[in-house]
């Protein structure tokens, strides 16, 4: 897959990335949150007046891109107890049921959440999780509630202004949030905060909005179906190309069973010499994690996983690999439970933290490998 290899360590990596940090990390997360109806263990979705037969029981459990995420990094801290780290999510959720089962969560969880409440009701989803032996999937039914109506005036921005990392969860899940977004992401960019994106699929399927945001993007998160509805590209090199393009300094991309590619941009500038002018160059770096083998039982809320994992260990040490790492790791184990919030414990970590990943790099204003060219987004060999 890729032109060289190295065995790499996650301990290894946590344990010389500790040496180096001496300030806490404070993330703040602008997120989605929904309270989700899990339904696992589906061969095949019902017709229209007719009725299908689970094994598994149907299971209700708060959910969404922001709070999935923001409950892996803050279970983290608690598993890394040198860990100088604290994160927030600042959401919206209504007065009802709903909403107070998500705080009793996020208080048993040491999670600052951080919302106004709303008369509308809190944002629910179906997740339906199933399929053939082998080849599990999932599909989801939502109310968006509450996060339809998330917006500029609900974010406490001076506390985000305060944070090293503000990461955006479920962007497509709150569009009424993307005017406050195009204005505040340059302020954290002068600030000199760092910024994550996760998209989330757009139920609308226009996929508007994101593309204003690329270049103040320090890292942009997202799985292979949203990577080929956003760039049009049908594979993972064209796709890391056209994000880098647009701006964007690192873009992950997760591949399912796969693992998950991290690939950076650097632009090298070489120095003027007679008779010629100054050359500015730019270079892809990129790394494929490959995970450990899982057996799948609900695939839901394995790419939030991901991003908690990523994110834990790259806001504390920039080091890409010990991210993917621990993202692939995480990933892997929420695949073997059920429900997006699931908890994943130390021995989880251990079990599925995989030493196999390979690097390579390539020119960006060149063909990708031929190797990342053949490696098609929807059909990976």
């Amino acid at each position: 897959f890729l032109a060289a290899s190295a065995s790499v360590s996650y301990l290894g990596y946590r344990r010389a990335t500790a040496r180096r940090r001496g300030t806490a990390v404070r993330i703040g997360i602008v997120g989605d949150i929904f309270m989700d109806v899990v339904v696992a263990g589906i061969r095949n979705l019902p017709q229209w007046g007719q009725d299908e037969l689970t094994s598994s029981p149907i299971s209700i459990m708060p959910g969404g891109g922001g709070l999935n995420s923001a409950l892996q990094i803050s279970g983290m801290i608690d598993k890394r107890p040198f860990s100088d780290l604290s994160v927030e999510l600042h959401s919206l959720i209504g007065n009802d049921r709903f909403g107070g089962v998500i705080q009793e969560l996020a208080n048993k969880s040491n999670l600052k959440l951080i919302y106004p409440k709303t008369k509308v009701r809190t944002g629910s989803c179906v997740c339906l999780s199933g399929g053939d032996e082998g080849k599990i999937d999932r599909a989801f039914v939502t109310y968006r509630g509450a996060m339809a109506e998330f917006n500029g005036e609900h974010l406490d921005t001076r506390r985000l202004k305060k944070s090293n990392h503000v990461h955006v969860a479920g962007y497509y899940n709150f569009p009424k949030m993307w005017p406050k977004l195009e204005s505040l992401v340059p302020e954290l960019n002068r600030l000199g905060v760092t910024v994550s994106l996760n998209p989330q699929w757009d139920a609308s399927n226009e996929w508007k909005g994101l593309p204003k945001l690329y270049k103040k993007l320090d890292v942009l998160i997202l799985n292979q179906d949203e990577a080929k509805a956003l760039s049009k590209k049908g594979n993972l090199g064209d796709a890391l190309q056209f994000f880098h393009d647009k701006g964007v300094s690192i873009v992950v991309i997760t591949i399912g069973p796969h693992g998950a590619v991290a690939s950076t941009l650097e632009t090298i500038t070489k120095e003027k010499t007679e008779g010629q002018d100054e050359k500015v160059e730019s270079k892809v770096s990129w790394h494929w994690q490959k995970p450990v083998a899982a057996h799948a039982v609900d695939t839901t809320g394995a790419g939030d996983a991901f991003t908690g994992g990523f994110l834990f260990e790259w806001t504390r040490s920039k080091n890409i690999p010990a991210a993917l790492q621990l993202g692939c790791a995480l990933g892997s184990a929420m695949v073997t439970k059920l429900g997006a919030s699931a908890e994943i414990t130390r021995e989880d970590i251990e079990k599925y933290t995989s030493e196999s990943i390979e690097d390579g790099s390539f020119p960006l204003s060149g063909s990708p490998s031929s190797a990342l060219q053949d490696r098609r987004i929807y059909t990976p060999s």
